[in-house]
């Protein structure tokens, strides 16, 4: 790396940790018994149960609030409230603590002002009701959740089997979708429009999928770095993978200080480099039939730790269903977004189609469900921050040494 690169890493090392230091500085904690107001925006759909309804939401940058209200009270995704009320704290089955607000006051319930966001939560939701309203629970909460990455419709019983057999990240947007939506925008608009005028319009069209997503960090991660990838495709310029990273890391962190420890950023950023430098050491032995199975355990080994310390377990089988099942996210993923189309301009053409989902959804749910009641996982209580730094290091000399020799 020349020295010049070396002096401008050297001054964002600096510019962000004063950020980060000030940042978390100020931030206030908050303690059980404790009597709260504030106001957020609802950044995820309400859960429904016979007498009430839950949802999570932000009472600041880092502390969220689960919040039990009256079955008839009208939230949805997108709204303004604000909100008081006393906060108690519950211990959740991962050993988690969480604080909760129960039957709160709320004041205020009013939509996005902003045009072009009103919009978009109007057609995420117009989704998600058609999805709901053509699959079965578990099959509309799968497909939302492979395409947009919205969680939220998952049966519990499901969402933990996804969680034990290491597949949470295919329910996750991430930087696969931007990749996968970027390009069959450029695909299409490259058909009828030049060069730069396509990769701008796809460019747009990445940042109404980040809308419809719920902006998510992994997905927000990813369309920053997908449209730097485009602008310098626009001007001809060479992209460095590493480096149009660590610009969006950067940046993100300027922006939100609260990514840091934001795990849905961490395994995205972490999977990433993965991705990007793991499948070096086996190049000996990639073909057409080990690809998919080294990309599957290089993006295991780059956030093994991370999801052992948030989640307290690591399924034995996890490589072998990611194996099983990747190969069906590609062809959900463009069914599905050509499914959230057609429900605008031709609601039984998306019906045809979510149909023809059918198949590979099951195959899906069925192998989840099978290695999921098998519950061969090995437990931590805790990961030391010293193991999880030694692993990083350790595994970072492989590459180098294998890279270089």
């Amino acid at each position: 790396m020349s020295k010049p690169f070396l002096a401008v890493y050297a001054v964002c090392i600096v510019i962000l940790s004063f950020r980060l230091i000030t940042f978390y500085q100020s931030q206030k904690t908050y303690k059980q018994g404790e009597d709260i107001i504030f106001t957020t925006q609802i950044d995820s759909n309400p859960k429904f149960s016979s007498y009430y309804q839950t949802v999570y939401v932000n009472i600041d940058a880092l502390n969220k609030v689960l919040i039990k209200t009256d079955v008839d009270r009208n939230l949805a995704y997108g709204d303004y409230i604000k909100v008081s009320g006393r906060l108690k704290t519950i211990l959740l089955n991962d050993r988690s603590t969480i604080f909760t607000l129960d039957h709160p006051k709320i004041e205020a319930n009013f939509r996005e002002n902003v045009l072009p966001l009103a919009v978009v939560y109007s057609i995420r939701q117009k989704i998600i009701a058609n999805f709901k309203s053509n699959l079965d629970p578990v099959s509309a909460g799968l497909m939302l959740g492979i395409v947009f990455g919205i969680k939220e419709n998952l049966p519990k019983e499901f969402l933990e089997d996804i969680q034990i057999t290491g597949v949470m990240h295919v329910i996750a947007a991430s930087g696969m979708n931007v990749t996968m939506v970027s390009g069959f925008l450029f695909y299409i608009f490259g058909a009828f429009f030049r060069r730069q005028t396509a990769i701008l319009l796809s460019v747009l069209g990445i940042f109404f999928y980040t809308g419809l997503a719920g902006f998510e960090a992994s997905i927000v991660r990813a369309a920053i770095m997908g449209t730097i990838v485009f602008s310098a495709q626009a001007l001809g310029r060479q992209t460095f993978a590493l480096n149009t990273l660590l610009i969006t890391a950067f940046f993100m962190f300027l922006v939100r200080p609260d990514f840091l420890v934001d795990t849905g950023f961490q395994l995205s950023f972490a999977a990433t480099l993965g991705l990007l430098y793991i499948p070096n050491i086996f190049k000996k032995i990639q073909n057409s039939f080990t690809e998919s199975f080294i990309t599957t355990f290089s993006a295991q080994l780059a956030t093994l730790p991370i999801l052992v310390s948030n989640f307290g377990n690591y399924s034995l089988w996890s490589i072998v269903v990611n194996g099983l099942i990747l190969w069906t996210v590609p062809i959900l993923m463009i069914l599905g977004a050509v499914a959230a189309f057609f429900s605008f301009v031709f609601p039984l053409a998306s019906s045809l189609i979510l149909y023809l989902c059918l198949p590979f959804l099951y195959f899906f749910e069925s192998i989840v469900t099978v290695f999921g009641n098998l519950k061969q996982s090995f437990a931590v209580e805790s990961l030391p921050w010293p193991f999880t730094l030694s692993y990083y290091l350790l595994l970072t000399s492989i590459i180098v040494f294998k890279v270089r020799k």
